[in-house]
């Protein structure tokens, strides 16, 4: 049974460098579905959790369409409407799906979506639906005198949890200018 009262977010890539932003929404009294593709980094979230049944677990490769259609669907199904989503997800077809069937399941949301360094000079074709709050966090790097790096996972998380708070439509996490300073991979 579900508790209409609890809030439901759901994480793509929260296993990752968005485990803390996972776990952060689980503090907040979220049920916090987390989509993530590693069995042992479901585990260690879940490890990690002040109340791991807060956690919601959907360990799938996003990148097959299907199933992550289904488990999006099972997860609303058990814990009650999307209200929230975070996304480090680069496909705009799969994300696409997932923005149609949060969208099915609640009057109002908020997508909140992650994107590298690269993806802030190139025009989103993300189809976002009417009742849906959209904001884009970008990840940029970090200039140290003549040197640059890239963020760390603790940096990219903490940043994100800045933009949620803040209600933020555009975030930059560090810095995307001077854009040729950037590190290589």
């Amino acid at each position: 049974m579900v508790l209409l009262t609890q809030k439901h977010a759901l994480v793509i890539g929260g296993t990752g460098m968005l485990s803390a932003v996972s776990l952060w929404l689980a503090k907040m009294g979220y049920k916090v579905s987390v989509i993530g593709r590693s069995k042992q980094k479901h585990h260690e979230l879940v490890k990690h959790a002040d109340n791991p049944t807060l956690i919601n677990s959907l360990c799938l490769d996003y990148n097959n369409h299907s199933i992550l259609e289904n488990e999006v669907k099972n997860a609303i199904q058990l814990n009650g409407p999307i209200s929230l989503v975070i996304s480090w997800l680069p496909s705009m077809q799969l994300l696409d799906t997932v923005n149609r069937l949060v969208s099915q399941y609640i009057d109002d949301w908020k997508l909140y979506q992650v994107k590298g360094s690269r993806r802030y000079f190139i025009v989103d074709l993300l189809n976002v639906p009417q009742n849906c709050a959209h904001s884009s966090i970008y990840l940029g790097f970090i200039l140290e005198g003549n040197q640059s790096r890239w963020l760390t996972n603790a940096e990219m998380a903490d940043g994100v949890i800045k933009s949620v708070q803040d209600e933020r439509t555009e975030s930059i996490i560090g810095t995307l200018h001077p854009y040729e300073k950037r590190p290589s991979y």
